[in-house]
């Protein structure tokens, strides 16, 4: 590690997923299976796993579910030295999938759902190479002033900072409210990570162009821009120019689920330029391969190694 920092530090969300075990319905006497999920809590575990120094900044709550997902990252290979154990229910996510689709019914209100804000967020960020911020935690009734007080504390104590946009259209109420809020945060940013949904929501082209229009017209950062299966972007930009380019496809994959690919790729991304990689198609090529191997089975990738239980409800 470089300049006695250790590696990456991750802020955001944990909740828990649930999944029919048969995949495609629910009926009374339905059984599910749980994971830990959460778009932070996955990057960080594959950040983890795939060796960089990880730790986590996440609320869990101290209901009973809580308890077994505490327990469960304690266990893993992610410092939870900065989870917080919060009096309160823990955030719940259904996963359905349908014909054509698949769906997600969350329930967050009332729940820990989020991280508890730093008292010196400086001191929090300042031994990490790296931060990694999430959108999902953006809005400002869950933590958009601390997650833009990370970033300036970040940027000014000399940890990179990398943001994945991760824009819900159920968080804002128009899109000129989520593009300001993500250039009051991108500005600090070294690495950023946007689907072409979040560009979407923004109501922004999923381009280059688009993601530009967040930027201040001197920033300089690495990106991606993700859009499922189709072909990933990744670029350069240097002074508010473009000045390096490249273009990915992903591998093929038997989708089980879509869901934890842009965290899956996210974490790859992050461990790999931890590593000292930045060379922009074979930072794709990595990000690509960690999301196929993501979609290519339901919960977070360490599941069946981490003693998932199934519940009938």
């Amino acid at each position: 590690m470089s300049n006695g920092k250790r590696g990456v530090l991750v802020v955001g969300d944990a909740t828990i997923d649930l999944y029919p075990t048969d995949a495609t319905s629910i009926a009374p006497g339905s059984s599910f299976e749980w994971h830990v999920g959460g778009t932070a809590t996955n990057v960080a575990r594959w950040a983890a796993s795939l060796g960089s120094e990880t730790g986590l900044v996440t609320n869990i709550g101290t209901d009973v579910m809580g308890e077994m997902a505490a327990q469960h990252l304690t266990d893993g290979p992610v410092d939870t030295t900065h989870v917080t154990r919060v009096d309160a229910t823990s955030p719940l996510t259904l996963f359905v999938a349908t014909e054509d689709d698949e769906g997600w019914t969350a329930w967050i209100a009332g729940s820990c759902y989020g991280f508890t804000p730093p008292a010196d967020p400086a001191a929090l960020v300042a031994p990490y190479q790296w931060v990694h911020l999430e959108g999902v935690t953006l809005p400002a009734e869950v933590n958009q002033t601390a997650v833009r007080r990370l970033a300036e504390a970040a940027a000014e104590n000399g940890t990179r900072v990398s943001f994945d946009l991760n824009g819900r259209t159920n968080q804002w109420s128009a899109p000129d409210a989520y593009q300001q809020a993500l250039r009051d945060v991108l500005q600090h940013c070294d690495l950023i990570f946007a689907g072409a949904d979040d560009l979407a929501v923004a109501g922004l082209d999923p381009t280059p162009a688009g993601l530009l229009e967040l930027l201040p017209s001197d920033h300089s950062a690495t990106a991606f821009i993700t859009d499922g299966a189709a072909e990933t972007t990744a670029i350069t930009v240097d002074d508010g120019a473009i000045t390096a380019h490249a273009t990915a496809t992903p591998p093929a994959a038997t989708v089980a689920t879509a869901a934890g690919a842009g965290d899956a790729f996210t974490g790859a991304v992050l461990a790999a330029r931890h590593d000292g990689v930045s060379d922009l198609e074979a930072l794709a090529a990595i990000g690509n391969a960690a999301g196929a191997a993501a979609v290519s089975t339901v919960g977070p990738f360490d599941a069946d190694a981490a003693g998932e239980t199934n519940r009938s409800f």
